[in-house]
């Protein structure tokens, strides 16, 4: 067993004020997640299956607030909730916000993947 901080992980993507910091642990993704006030991802996403992540996520708001869009509608996320996003999401920030999650791998990588090629990496 061991800790995880996120000053000590990797950042793997990064613009402007949004950084993705990742580790695999297993058959799992750990994500620390920064979003600048009014990030949105649907740019970034047009490319995927429905224009939506398909990846699930399990995690934690830490700071700010957060949200999703799917067929369901929006859902918002504050600093201290625990949360779960079922594949065909699109995520934002309301707030500067920072969160922590857990995703399966392969379906994480593939999305990064697809991710680094929308932002021109």
């Amino acid at each position: 067993m061991h800790t995880i901080s996120a000053h000590e992980l990797p950042i793997v993507l990064q613009d402007g004020e949004f950084e993705l910091r990742m580790r695999e642990e297993g058959d799992m993704i750990v994500n620390f997640v920064k979003m600048p006030a009014g990030a949105n991802f649907a740019e970034p996403f047009s490319h995927l299956e429905g224009g939506r992540c398909q990846c699930p996520h399990y995690g934690y708001v830490l700071k700010g607030r957060i949200y999703t869009d799917s067929e369901a509608g929006r859902q918002t996320y504050n600093a201290g909730d625990v949360f779960y996003w079922a594949p065909g999401h699109v995520p934002g920030a309301i707030d500067d916000s920072e969160y922590v999650d857990f995703a399966p791998k392969t379906e994480f990588l593939e999305l990064i993947d697809g991710m680094r090629k929308a932002m021109g990496g």
